[in-house]
């Protein structure tokens, strides 16, 4: 028996995809050491630990500023109020200068920006994201079911066309994109296939809708 020959990849690749979705990895890589700079330019960490810390939910790194905040205030006898003022203007202005740049680390967490720990530097695995790039744009394929499911389909497409091929004969409408039309009570009633098919598709409501076509002078 000959083999049947399929018509149908076992997978799809979106070039588009790849492409689109490596490039917004590799954005994140670069934009990566300017955002850990930032930070480390006002004396905080950026250790793995910290990181994660800081980016852990939206209000993370608020909630680590408070945290230090009230750990400094506590740890005085007495603080007039100026002075608690000022502390506490300096936590918020150091809030606010980073809040930005805490934020972008956050997102390239929650968009998997394949980060890793090397030797105490956050990096990118852009191994990983060429892996995850052609994963976003590869889709598998079930060829031998979809190919089954066309040989159906095409039996309706060779049939819509010897059915448009038989109303061109006859001087019809299309009965797929056009409409079919008889007066039903005197008002002009419309009729397609999709429509038809809908109300049962019997031959008795076929005769209704083609009678005025086959009607014998």
């Amino acid at each position: 028996m000959k083999k049947k020959e399929m018509l149908f990849d076992e997978e799809i690749f979106d070039e588009k995809v790849y492409t689109e979705t490596k490039k917004k990895y590799e954005d994140m890589a670069e934009r990566l050491p300017d955002l850990l700079a930032s930070l480390a330019a006002e004396g905080l960490p950026t250790d793995w630990g910290y990181l994660q810390l800081i980016t852990d939910a939206d209000n993370s790194f608020k909630r680590w500023i408070d945290e230090k905040y009230m750990k400094r205030v506590s740890s005085f006898d007495f603080l007039p109020v100026d002075e608690r003022n000022r502390i506490i203007d300096q936590y918020d202005a150091l809030f606010e200068r980073l809040k930005d740049d805490v934020s972008q680390l956050r997102r390239m967490k929650r968009e998997r920006l394949p980060l890793f720990d090397a030797d105490g530097l956050i990096t990118v695995d852009m191994d990983k994201v060429e892996q995850m790039a052609r994963k976003a744009a590869t889709t598998r394929l079930n060829s031998t079911k979809i190919q089954a499911y066309w040989e159906q389909v095409n039996k309706v497409v060779d049939a819509m066309g010897e059915l448009r091929e038989f109303e061109d004969r006859n001087g019809l409408p299309s009965f797929v994109n056009e409409e079919l039309v008889f007066v039903k009570q005197g008002r002009p009633q419309r009729y397609n296939l999709s429509l038809f098919l809908k109300e049962g598709g019997e031959a008795e409501l076929f005769q209704r809708i083609a009678t005025p076509y086959f009607t014998k002078k």
